[in-house]
């Protein structure tokens, strides 16, 4: 099963959408200490993916690790961190953090002022969505459908491979999916469905 996204945007897309209303910032989904208000900074391409724009600077990036550091020890309640498409700050992706991990992110920020600190709520945790891949992966009759899958740490779901026979999938297929996810996980999570570079929220 694929890695999760870590901050570092090395190997993703770093150019800018050929025309900029392609691109889409997804809106800031809750408040708290160790954030700031305000919009999203994560933009993303019309497949789901982010983008960046122009290279990341050390002061940046030590945002990016030193909040990775924290998701990375608390993998039960997070899903990990995302640099800003503009590097103006950095997100990290939460699933009802406690008030330790609260006072570590705001811990960090305090340390970074003049950066944009983002707190995200998203599904599930890294450490619940590794072994729900896990086990779909082991369903017999899934193993036609799909090539491949991983933790989707902008949602807290699953981001799912398709075969490229069954690209695009039936609805059928994509509630064949979703019912076994909510039989492994107890309930639903978002699932995004890619082939080829192409891929669809559901």
């Amino acid at each position: 099963m694929a890695a999760v996204a870590g901050c570092s945007p090395a190997g993703d897309t770093q150019a800018p959408a050929a025309d900029a209303k392609e691109a889409v910032s997804t809106p800031a989904s809750m408040s708290g200490a160790g954030e700031t208000n305000g919009t999203d900074c994560i933009i993303r391409d019309a497949s789901g993916r982010q983008i960046w724009f122009g290279e990341a600077n050390p002061r940046v990036s030590a945002l990016g690790n030193a909040l990775q550091a924290i998701a990375d020890e608390h993998n039960d309640q997070t899903t990990g961190v995302a640099l800003c498409s503009h590097y103006e700050g950095a997100a990290i992706y939460v699933v009802s953090p406690s008030d330790d991990v609260r006072q570590s992110i705001a811990g960090v920020t305090s340390k970074y002022p003049d950066l944009q600190v983002i707190t995200r709520t998203v599904a599930a945790s890294l450490s619940r969505l590794v072994p729900v891949g896990t086990k779909l992966l082991q369903v017999p009759e899934m193993k036609g459908l799909f090539v491949g899958l991983g933790p989707d740490m902008y949602s807290g779901g699953l981001r799912i491979t398709v075969r490229q026979d069954k690209w695009p999938l039936s609805e059928n297929d994509k509630r064949r999916i979703s019912d076994v996810v909510e039989a492994i996980n107890g309930s639903r999570l978002p699932l995004t469905y890619e082939q080829g570079g192409t891929a669809v929220l559901d």
